[in-house]
């Protein structure tokens, strides 16, 4: 504030342009000598109506610093009713208004301020008064410009963090939805719903020794469309051509087809998001060729396991067979034997050793059959340890469609 109602000299404040308007020309001239002698710029009218008319034409560079503007006027509209048609205007709303009156009583500086004037001075004034308040005014308008100015700035700078916040904002939701999808096509859904916020037609392609897909937002591509990106394949990591823009990794190509040439700054994050999103889509890429690669192992893993508990079952019923058809024929064995002794003449002692030497080696194949029982069991743990293997199932679930959201 201080400096504000500072009166010293400033030889280095920049001067200003100043309207001087005054019926009395000769007001008005020494108004304009003493103004002028400082380095200002005077631009003179001498009514109301002239000033407006020229106020009227001119844009905001080339709008006076400050006007002096005479309050009784011999003709048309008096200075009051001059300030009150300036504040009216977008245009000169703002400017500084020094009132000039032959009258310095409560009531005419209170019109002054109704009317919207910024300062008043009496007749007849002091040239160093009229250079302290030309110089206050001037300074007090560049303050305020240059405020503005910030205040612009600042509002750009915010809503280009916004902007940016936003980008980021797809970019982290994008990232979160990438390790979640599980297939091919749930990814490139989601990479064409990511550019979609911003109006981009994008097409995707993903690359596994598996498989190729392209999809569009339409749906898969057509043989051109596939064909026009094979061929950018061989391009640099991102290349622009026209209103396209194709970004490559290994795994990934990204093909925009509508972009907005005539918006540099939108081109510029278009072209930073879409590089963001392929990177991380290569990323998603590996992960889904591991988790397929998985799932095809766990497949076949299932397929073996299934296969080898059914050849324990057959090599298990085929012991239990063999054990029953010893047993029969063992037995059999023995009765024919003993069958045979009335044919053999043999004594009751010579048939009775016979028997029991039979009989005894029989009881002991029988004896180790039986005591292979812990083998049954074994068969057993096996047959049930390959049938829950064969039960494990690695099922691939059904996506829903991703969906991206700025906020």
């Amino acid at each position: 504030m201080d400096e504000l109602f500072d009166t010293s000299p400033k030889a280095t404040e920049p001067a200003g342009r100043i309207l001087i308007v005054d019926d009395d020309p000769v007001v008005a001239g020494m108004l304009g000598i003493s103004l002028g002698a400082a380095g200002h710029e005077i631009i003179e009218a001498n009514s109301g109506e002239e000033a407006l008319a020229r106020l009227a034409g001119q844009n905001a560079e080339q709008l006076p610093d400050v006007v002096f503007l005479d309050i009784e006027m011999g003709m048309g509209i008096d200075g009051y009713e001059t300030c009150r048609r300036l504040r009216d205007s977008d245009l000169t709303r703002e400017l500084p208004v020094i009132f000039l009156s032959g009258h310095d009583e409560l009531d005419d500086r209170m019109l002054a301020y109704d009317a919207g004037g910024s300062d008043f001075m009496a007749k007849p004034f002091v040239p160093d008064d009229v250079l302290r308040k030309a110089r206050i005014a001037i300074r007090h308008k560049r303050r305020q410009e240059a405020a503005v100015a910030e205040k612009s700035s600042s509002f750009e700078m915010a809503m280009t963090a916004m902007t940016s916040l936003g980008d980021t904002g797809v970019m982290l939701k994008f990232s979160r939805g990438a390790l979640g999808c599980r297939t091919q096509r749930a990814l490139a859904t989601l990479t064409i719903e990511s550019m979609r916020p911003f109006g981009i037609d994008c097409h995707v392609q993903l690359r596994t020794p598996a498989e190729v897909m392209t999809l569009t937002p339409r749906g898969a591509a057509s043989p051109l469309e596939e064909s026009v990106i094979e061929r950018s394949r061989a391009m640099d990591r991102i290349f622009s051509f026209g209103n396209r823009l194709i970004v490559n990794y290994d795994n990934v190509s990204l093909l925009v087809t509508n972009m907005p040439v005539a918006d540099s700054d939108l081109c510029g994050r278009i072209r930073d998001l879409a590089a963001s999103i392929a990177e991380a889509a290569e990323l998603a890429v590996g992960n889904i060729a591991l988790r397929t690669d998985a799932m095809q192992r766990a497949a076949d893993l299932r397929t073996l396991a299934d296969v080898s508990r059914k050849a324990v079952e057959t090599l298990r019923g085929s012991y239990r067979e063999m054990q029953l058809a010893t047993r029969l024929e063992m037995e059999t064995m023995t009765n024919t034997i003993e069958g045979m002794y009335v044919h053999l003449g043999l004594t009751n002692t010579q048939e009775f050793t016979i028997s029991d030497t039979v009989r005894g080696s029989v009881d002991l194949v029988l004896t180790l059959f039986e005591g292979n029982s812990e083998l049954d069991r074994h068969f057993a743990s096996i047959v049930d340890g390959l049938t829950k293997a064969g039960d494990y199932a690695v099922t691939q679930e059904d996506e829903a469609p991703p969906t991206v959201e700025l906020w």
